[in-house]
């Protein structure tokens, strides 16, 4: 197997590893921000943040001050993945930029008879630029992403145009949010004469708050090239302002992970309020896989 393509199977996401893809780009798969990660990724109806960047961006216009958010990530097999963003709120909507990296460090290189042929290293960036708006009446916005895409294996590079674009509304008569994004439109990623398609993903969720402690979210995701449909499941409880307590179930991440183990697909994370500022941490155990572990800091001004 060459270098290229060798690299690219480690960086998959766990989910997809052992599953027939026919997508590439796999990075865009991860999700930028530890609050959504604890609660199963259910985020497509309750991104409020600056990390609807990544899950909607129809919910920027939510923010209602500036915000500048950043995420690390001790991803699989070593690998790292990062994440800042920055939302502007405007009388003419909110404009919102982020960066996203995936970084594997250095790797020993082999060529088809498993002889070493060095060491090389390689990464996954975009780069992102969105816009949202509300409709006439407040309870509904419009949201759009524009995103540069780069990848990098050693001396092979390939890069891309993609777009996100996103709706979500607040029923008025109760505590209920719907949101619907279509994410990773483009023409794919070529490395050398193969070009694969991005990871063209379809969501829609829900989002219901009870006695205003209480959130519960529900996503349905559908990747459409790979033609798989998953589920994410989220709850969150404000013990208080400053305290919240977070779980949640993604089934892309249980289903089809080779060497995983029976609590795939589990996460768990706290969040902590102190003024304008944040902090989130999420544990998502991957069983023989290794664990992930998301921490994300922001500020609100």
């Amino acid at each position: 197997m060459n270098k290229p393509l060798l690299l690219a199977l480690c960086l998959l996401p766990a989910s997809a590893s052992s599953a027939s893809l026919n997508s590439g780009a796999a990075f865009l798969k991860i999700g930028t921000g530890a609050r959504p990660a604890a609660m199963g990724e259910a985020y497509t109806a309750l991104a409020d943040d600056v990390n609807a960047l990544y899950y909607n961006p129809g919910g920027l216009a939510k923010l209602g001050k500036k915000e500048l958010g950043a995420t690390h990530t001790e991803w699989l097999a070593g690998t790292k993945f990062d994440f800042i963003g920055y939302a502007h709120p405007t009388k003419f909507g909110t404009f919102g930029a982020g960066f996203t990296r995936l970084a594997t460090g250095v790797q020993e290189g082999r060529d088809v008879g498993r002889q070493a042929t060095g060491n090389f290293d390689a990464s996954d960036t975009a780069y992102t630029i969105g816009y949202s708006r509300r409709l006439s009446g407040q309870s509904a916005s419009l949201g759009a992403n524009i995103k540069f895409l780069q990848s990098r294996i050693g001396s092979y590079s390939a890069s891309s145009v993609a777009m996100d674009f996103g709706v979500q509304h607040q029923m008025t008569s109760r505590p209920m949010s719907f949101g619907f994004s279509v994410l990773n439109v483009g023409q794919g990623m070529r490395y050398l004469s193969q070009r694969d398609p991005l990871p063209l993903t379809m969501s829609v969720g829900t989002a219901y708050r009870l006695g205003g402690m209480l959130q519960l979210a529900l996503d349905v995701r559908q990747e459409v090239h790979d033609k798989r449909t998953s589920v994410g499941f989220g709850t969150e409880y404000s013990i208080m302002p400053a305290l919240s307590l977070r779980a949640g179930y993604a089934s892309g991440m249980a289903q089809g992970t080779s060497g995983g183990g029976p609590l795939n697909g589990l996460g768990g994370g706290v969040g902590l309020k102190m003024g304008n500022c944040r902090a989130d941490y999420t544990f998502t155990p991957f069983g023989t896989l290794g664990n992930v572990q998301r921490i994300s800091l922001g500020a609100r001004w």
